[in-house]
């Protein structure tokens, strides 16, 4: 199978490089990864705005990526930008990194948590779980003072932080699962893990890069399709996109 990886913010080759290597350990054999970029935009999705300005690419760059035979998508960005008017037009299986997280998260326990990354993000998280019906479950969004652009130089702090509200929300807060709210925290997992270990939480902690490509790796191998595309006109919203896009 083959699954393009969407970078949602400007393009940028480290970033690629790590993230490829990351992304491709444990998937299947016959997995392929691509990853697509976009060329104009902002460097990091924070707010509403910034991913207005990046859909339009996001989406254009999906749209090719099921002309050029691939399996299924997936939008590198936890806000899932794109996502769901990706899914009015294409037949192949399209996940960002929030909704896969949050279902894995309450699969395994009954109150879950975000860490985001500051303030702003807790409405950002509050808003997209009472979208998604899941807000009842959500028991708390912890920011960890850090700015999207900053995560990646700051690996040591950012693992030292999330480790200590990870604790704080097992012992205080009876927080069992704990999505990390971008996939940009993803550079300091194993850290992570070891700071836990540590302080003997047994909390489960949600990467939603890693964990959102091998869900759309499972559905693709379930030959499961999208279904929202059936929903609508197709031929005329393809036709728009042709011509527009």
């Amino acid at each position: 199978m083959k699954i393009k990886v969407i970078d949602a913010v400007v393009k940028n080759k480290d970033r690629i490089l790590q993230n490829q290597t990351y992304v491709c350990e444990g998937l299947r054999s016959d997995t392929e990864i691509e990853f697509a970029h976009i060329e104009k935009g902002f460097p990091s999705i924070e707010c509403d705005l910034h991913a207005a300005f990046n859909k339009p690419q996001i989406i254009s760059a999906a749209i090719n990526a099921e002309k050029e035979g691939c399996d299924g998508v997936f939008i590198n960005c936890f806000d899932d930008p794109g996502v769901y008017e990706c899914r009015e037009l294409l037949s192949i299986p399209v996940f960002g990194g929030y909704v896969p997280a949050m279902m894995t998260a309450l699969s395994l326990a009954e109150r879950i948590a975000v860490i985001t990354t500051d303030h702003f993000g807790i409405l950002s998280e509050e808003r997209k779980a009472r979208l998604l019906g899941i807000s009842e479950r959500v028991a708390t969004v912890v920011p960890v003072e850090i700015g999207v652009l900053a995560l990646r130089d700051n690996s040591e702090i950012l693992a030292e932080r999330v480790a200590d509200i990870c604790n704080k929300l097992y012992n205080e807060e009876r927080v069992g699962a704990a999505c990390l709210g971008c996939t940009g925290m993803h550079y300091m997992i194993d850290l992570l893990y070891e700071k836990l270990a540590a302080r003997n939480c047994p909390i489960v902690v949600i990467e939603p890069l890693r964990n959102g490509v091998r869900y759309c790796e499972h559905i693709i191998s379930m030959h499961y399709q999208n279904a929202m595309h059936v929903l609508k006109p197709t031929a005329f919203l393809k036709g728009y996109v042709d011509g527009h896009v």
